[in-house]
């Protein structure tokens, strides 16, 4: 299904659950949990059990909230946006209990072999140089370069998660190419990028 197909079908699921349709609830927690989990693994160093709370823990919370919850125009920005926020809350919370210290509301994504695969040893390098651009990138650039490549958002759906405007979304994502064109892995980290979302429709 296209990802208009998508936003198509998770809209009548959207309206159908909010007025107390569990298998709506269920096709919406089936089309995007990979998606959700995947972006909470980012913002939680890798951390498959926090990654796979915080998830269930949104879907609790956006059943018991269902009749309350608002028309949107992307579901799945919506709820991006919603872990977001749940993660970093979470985040601020353990560390203020733990270490009584205040840390900063800008998550740190960090890419990994899941989303850069080589299929040839002899490609390593290659493989190695792209992680490493990659992760040195700033944090904002790092995150919109991962919601677009892989998660397949959009500018507009980019800017709601992030709570940016459209424009700071093109500048971070342009800043982020200049660098990956300017070392001479752009087109390759393109590729990558669409053999990732093909295999994690």
């Amino acid at each position: 299904m296209s990802d208009q197909g998508d936003n198509i079908a998770l809209n009548g699921y959207w309206q159908a659950f909010t007025q107390g349709d569990e298998q709506a609830f269920a096709e919406i927690h089936k089309l995007l949990f990979a998606m959700l989990y995947n972006y909470a693994l980012k913002m939680q160093f890798g951390d498959e059990a926090l990654s796979d709370d915080s998830v269930q823990e949104l879907f609790i919370k956006l059943w018991t909230k269902r009749n309350r919850l608002p028309e949107v125009k992307s579901v799945k920005a919506y709820l991006m946006t919603a872990l977001r926020r749940h993660i970093l809350n979470n985040i601020r919370n353990r560390h203020l209990q733990e270490l009584k210290v205040r840390v900063s509301r800008q998550p740190d994504i960090e890419f990994s072999q899941d989303e850069i695969v080589m299929k040839k040893e002899e490609d390593s390098s290659l493989h190695n140089k792209i992680l490493e651009l990659l992760n040195t990138l700033p944090k904002r650039q790092k995150e919109v370069i991962y919601l677009h490549y892989f998660a397949g958002m959009d500018h507009n759906q980019i800017a709601a998660v992030m709570g940016i405007n459209y424009q700071s979304v093109s500048n971070l994502k342009q800043k982020a190419i200049e660098k990956m064109r300017g070392a001479g892995l752009l087109e390759l980290f393109i590729m990558l990028s669409l053999l990732y979302r093909s295999a994690h429709p």
